[in-house]
């Protein structure tokens, strides 16, 4: 039975036409367009032109294998979701994928159902995504989250694929407590097997690299026995406050300069007004 279509597109990187005609049978069911590729070469050309919301890749590909493929997406700035698909499952193949800026690794074979969850976990990856700009200031740092990297001034950061997903998923959800839970199950997948304490440690190469003193962070906030937390700077709102609030003395001015408006005497008479409001408020 299909459901009502969506409007998300997946990407099917496939050699296997088998395989490649299972996987975008399933998807088309559940109401996706799904879009196919059988070669790495194909399939990263595919995923650059029509940008889809998430790329269900294999790793063994003819022309370009996976990792490249994945690898040279994150360079280029694709910001949707990856998902490996792969028989290949040994815990090395599944950390060098990560590594290259998959979101996600499922080694094969998979059940039907837990192929669709995942595309479903990181399609919401997706929306809470969209709600992010595409650039944030920390202080001196700017994160570019479609080019997926940080620079201080000039200088690119060394940051790591994981200290970056790190970043961004702080990013996504700043002002909230993201847990180490939270982290190893995003930035890890479910597949991948580290500690809680894998992340503290990732967290402070982070702070190492992001903060002017990571001894007393100003940017990524520990929230003890749960996880970490990021407060992003208030100046966009501080600012956006300041131009929304006129200032009645420079409105006055500009339009006594332009000739508009006021008579030269009324404009005077009306400037001393306001500074007159504004001591006897100063005052108060």
């Amino acid at each position: 039975m299909s459901s009502p279509p969506n409007l998300e597109r997946v990407l099917v990187v496939e050699d296997e036409l088998s395989m490649r005609t299972i996987l975008a049978d399933c998807l088309e069911r559940r109401g996706y367009r799904v879009l196919t590729s059988a070669d790495g070469a194909d399939g990263l050309t595919r995923a650059l032109h029509e940008k889809p919301d998430l790329v269900l890749l294999d790793l063994m590909l003819p022309k370009l294998d996976g990792f490249a493929v994945c690898r040279e997406l994150r360079r280029l700035g694709f910001r949707g979701r990856i998902l490996i698909l792969t028989a290949r499952g040994r815990v090395e193949d599944r950390v060098q994928g990560l590594d290259a800026g998959a979101d996600d690794y499922l080694p094969k074979p998979f059940s039907r159902d837990e192929l669709l969850a995942r595309v479903r976990a990181l399609l919401r990856r997706n929306d809470a995504a969209s709600q992010t700009p595409p650039r944030i200031l920390l202080g001196d740092v700017t994160v570019d989250l479609a080019a997926r990297r940080a620079l201080r001034g000039d200088e690119e950061l060394p940051l790591s694929a994981r200290e970056f997903a790190m970043l961004a998923l702080l990013i996504e959800r700043a002002g909230q407590v993201v847990t180490r839970e939270d982290f190893l199950d995003r930035v890890w997948g479910v597949t991948a097997f580290p500690t809680t304490r894998t992340v503290d440690k990732h967290i402070v190469s982070l702070r190492q690299k992001i903060e002017i003193d990571p001894a007393q962070p100003r940017w990524i906030h520990t929230v003890h026995g749960t996880g970490y937390r990021l407060e992003l700077p208030p100046a966009r709102a501080e600012a956006e406050s300041a131009q929304a609030t006129p200032d009645p003395i420079r409105m006055l001015q500009d339009l006594h300069a332009n000739g508009e408006g006021l008579h030269p005497q009324q404009a005077k008479s009306s400037l001393r007004e306001v500074r007159e409001d504004r001591k006897r408020w100063r005052t108060k």
